[in-house]
């Protein structure tokens, strides 16, 4: 699995005529096979969506609809900023990143993860999260 987000660039089939169509398998799009998907969508302008981090799941996040803005931090206390407003592009969320994420009006936000839903893979205090990263 990436230590590293990174963005990963899907490939767009068709044309403005008739539309598009983007893909995204396991194993050959997605670094990983994908055991969950939700899509997050109608969340208000001022809502800061995340505020947590995976122990062992990664995820691929994709705008499928509108912007999408994602802060994420690192183990060490880095934080990088992503915007996503491009389906046929996806950021690669490893695990131990905490991440923030703000959806414009009408954006939907779809999640291709790695795990099965488990709430003790997530930490969901900030300061907990702190102190497992200086371990």
């Amino acid at each position: 699995m990436a230590e590293k987000p990174r963005l990963i660039h899907f490939t767009g089939i068709g044309d403005e005529e008739v539309g598009y169509i983007s893909v995204a398998q396991s194993m050959r799009h997605v670094p990983f096979e994908i055991k969950r998907v939700y899509w997050v969508y109608q969340t208000p302008a001022h809502i800061e969506r995340g505020n947590h981090a995976h122990i062992s799941c990664v995820q691929l996040l994709v705008a499928v609809s509108g912007r999408i803005e994602v802060e994420l931090e690192n183990a060490k206390g880095e934080k990088e900023r992503f915007v996503l407003s491009d389906p046929q592009q996806g950021l690669l969320v490893p695990v131990m990143h905490w991440r923030k994420i703000y959806l414009e009006d009408k954006a939907v936000l779809l999640c291709l993860a790695s795990e099965e839903f488990d709430e003790s893979d997530y930490i969901r205090d900030y300061e907990i999260f702190k102190s497992m990263c200086v371990q």
